[in-house]
């Protein structure tokens, strides 16, 4: 027994760490034996002191600091990634969950024939109207319309035709329906009622199961909890895993408290060439008496801002035990929000001079002044990893090579970090610290700090240092009762990975225990729509420089990408309705050509591109302007760019208000530009004319472009 204990602390070493030595052979005891003995100690209360289930000690028995330890299993392992499906397919979990989680259960659909009839039966609107046109009861009338299928004009037919004109049309009905006796068609008619019935039941089903999903996800960002673990990759090197679980019923019933009388932590519990066991452990820091509540601490130990700390507390509404002081408290982060906000809308950034930021005409002279200056090369060499530029880069003077340090231009689509390797007549395609704009918290943040709060940009809350201000943004308009839908990002994802859209504070507050870091941006609830849905608009703008000044130009064509589905804030979980990015996911792609899009959108709407696309043009031109004029980290400027030269080519994407303003919603590193290609051979070689003069073509280049 002691060497298998010995063993037993070697192997849990770093966990043991946080539980004190005493509890140690305890614990290993009730491990070996599976030995859940809490329910001998304590027992679950419902709605005392507070609603839903909370756990005591019992009321003849008490507990002494440090006296012993107990065992929780955990209900259920997941990610928020596979939650709800895991729940569709497993209903006696929800059942538990449910119950757990003190969620009131919806009761099932009635699946009857009686209520297949009754769904097929007509309102009482159309009896009505049938009966006064055709002057007989509303019996008859019914009667009439189950008859002739809800029609409303064959139901009065039927009811007001002469008795000489219904006999023969009797004897024609009889006629015919002994030929479809012969044929067989009741019998297909059956079977296709048959089958609607069944489809109806068949969805009344899947509604009832989608809501119920919905109650406890919505519900289990206050309940789940999550722990980290190591798992060895195909090269022997460790990786980080985290897992989200949830407590079996004695856990999830320990409420949260500033002052508490318990420890609650994850413990792996390694059985060998068994596997590994998860479970929580409590135990009680204090002595705790008959009948008194047991707590722990929920708040993770990386929350340090006194104003995050209380902010992460409203992700646990019900289970914090003095939750009527935390409700007082929401006015200190609404109050704290508005001050921020405040300050925000003030902001401008500072008077930039034109040597910094340059006019439309004077970044097309110096571009073509810097062409002039620069004689046709017989051979310009590129080295570059990117298939389009390899495909469609075709200017007559252009050479390849894999070798980095004999090109002349370097296009890459790896994150580039041999800037002391460059040569000064060598141009490469990304500027130093490029993520100030490419990372959704960064480019927050630039924006943050030289605009404010820019009606061009979407309110976004890095999660992980700006938690008491997206709670308290929450808050206060809640207290507005306006419409509160939130975006969850990952700070560096593209293709529509990650998403999330909620209305639910517990579970924007639980991504700070995300392992993918993420922002909250407020959702814009009233897009631009086109043909009822919802579109968004692929810029490519190329920098061509940032300092000493900023020279950009947004290519001439973008693309429109739209939804499948017409927008409906009802639907919220359904991809197609609320997402434009396809061409990464299972679902088809819809994308118009630019031209059309205009000339669509002018006619709908009665309003003219040419005034939107000289917004959207300052819009983009801000974001870069405050990266050009901000210096690292928060923007690109200081640098010493003199030994090189570089220039850049980025994603921006725009959605419109529904009064056509532009709204920015990320800046793309390294756009795969291949679709651009396929619609205009030519894109490739328009961007490296006007990024090098030695292929002769800058005036060509320029064309294809409109400075910002």
């Amino acid at each position: 027994m002691a060497s298998a204990f010995e063993s037993f602390k070697v192997v849990h070493q770093y966990q043991l760490a946080a539980i004190p030595e005493e509890l140690w052979q305890p614990l290993f005891m009730k491990l070996g034996d599976d030995y859940l003995d809490a329910g001998n100690f304590a027992e679950l209360h419902h709605g005392d002191p507070m609603e839903g289930y909370s756990l005591h000690v019992k009321a003849d028995q008490s507990l002494k600091k440090h006296s012993d330890i107990f065992l929780v299993d955990h209900a259920w392992t997941t990610s928020p990634e596979t939650a709800k499906e895991e729940l569709r397919l497993n209903l006696s979990l929800m059942d538990r969950l449910e119950n757990l989680m003190d969620i009131e259960q919806i009761d099932a659909p009635e699946n009857s024939d009686d209520e297949d009839d009754e769904d097929e039966k007509p309102s009482e609107e159309m009896v009505k109207l049938v009966a006064s046109q055709a002057n007989v009861t509303d019996r008859e009338a019914e009667k009439a319309l189950m008859a002739e299928n809800n029609e409303v004009v064959n139901a009065i037919m039927r009811l007001t035709i002469d008795p000489e004109q219904k006999a023969e049309s009797d004897r024609l009905d009889d006629l015919m329906m002994n030929q479809i006796l012969a044929s067989g068609k009741p019998q297909e008619k059956e079977d296709k009622e048959k089958q609607e019935r069944a489809e109806r039941r068949e969805q009344r089903e899947k509604d009832w199961i989608n809501q119920r999903v919905n109650n406890v996800y919505q519900k289990m960002w206050s309940y789940i909890q999550t722990y980290t673990y190591s798992i060895l990759q195909k090269d022997g090197e460790p990786a980080s895993q985290t897992a989200w679980y949830i407590s079996d019923e004695v856990g999830s019933a320990i409420c949260h408290s500033s002052d508490p009388n318990v420890v609650c932590v994850p413990f792996i519990f390694s059985r060998g060439s068994s596997g590994m066991i998860p479970y929580s452990v409590f135990f009680p820091i204090k002595d705790i008496e008959a009948g008194e509540i047991i707590t722990c601490d929920l708040l993770p130990k990386n929350v340090e801002r006194e104003s995050d700390k209380l902010a992460y507390l409203f992700a646990f509404q019900d289970r914090v035990l003095l939750t009527n002081e935390l409700q007082a408290k929401r006015n200190e982060l609404i109050n704290h929000f508005k001050a921020e906000n405040e300050k925000r809308k003030n902001q401008k950034l500072a008077t930039l001079s034109e040597t910094q930021i340059l006019s439309s005409e004077q970044a097309v002279e110096a571009v073509r002044k810097e062409g002039e200056s620069k004689t046709k090369a017989e051979s310009v060499v590129v080295c570059t990893d990117t298939t389009f530029v390899q495909q469609f880069l075709k200017l007559d003077n252009v050479k390849f090579t894999n070798d980095p340090s004999k090109a002349d231009i370097l296009w890459t689509s790896q994150d580039f970090q041999g800037w002391d390797s460059l040569e000064p007549h060598q141009i490469v395609n990304q500027f130093p610290n490029e993520k100030c704009i490419t990372y959704k918290h960064n480019l927050a943040e630039l924006i943050q700090k030289t605009f404010g709060a820019p009606g061009w940009f979407m309110p976004t809350y890095n999660i992980m240092t700006q938690l008491s201000e997206v709670v308290g943004d929450y808050l206060n308009t809640e207290e507005n009762e306006e419409t509160n839908l939130w975006i969850l990002k990952p700070w560096n994802m593209a293709r529509g990975l990650g998403l999330d859209i909620t209305n639910n504070l517990a579970e924007i507050v639980r991504q700070h225990d995300n392992p993918v870091p993420k922002i909250a941006q407020r959702y814009l609830v009233s897009p631009c729509l086109y043909n009822g849905k919802k579109f968004d608009l692929r810029y490519i703008v190329l920098v061509r420089r940032a300092e000493p000044n900023l020279i950009a130009f947004a290519y001439n064509m973008f693309w429109t990408r739209l939804a499948n589905k017409k927008y409906d804030l009802d639907n919220l979980d359904d991809y197609e309705c609320q997402f434009t990015v396809m061409n990464y996911s299972k679902y088809e792609m819809t994308q118009l050509d630019y031209k059309s899009f205009i000339h669509n959108m002018e006619k709908q709407h009665d309003i003219k591109w040419d005034n939107i696309q000289k917004d959207i043009n300052a819009a983009m031109k801000n974001v870069l302007a405050a990266a050009a004029c901000t210096p690292q980290p928060l923007g690109l400027a200081g640098r010493d760019t003199s030994k090189f030269d570089a220039f850049s080519v980025y994603g921006f994407d725009i959605m419109l208000t529904d009064d056509f303003k532009p709204v920015v919603i990320e800046t793309n590193f390294s756009p795969d530009c291949t679709r651009a290609c396929q619609y205009d051979p030519e894109f490739v070689n328009n961007i490296f004319s006007l990024v090098d003069g030695r292929f002769g073509t800058t005036e060509k280049g320029l064309k294809a472009f409109t400075p910002l």
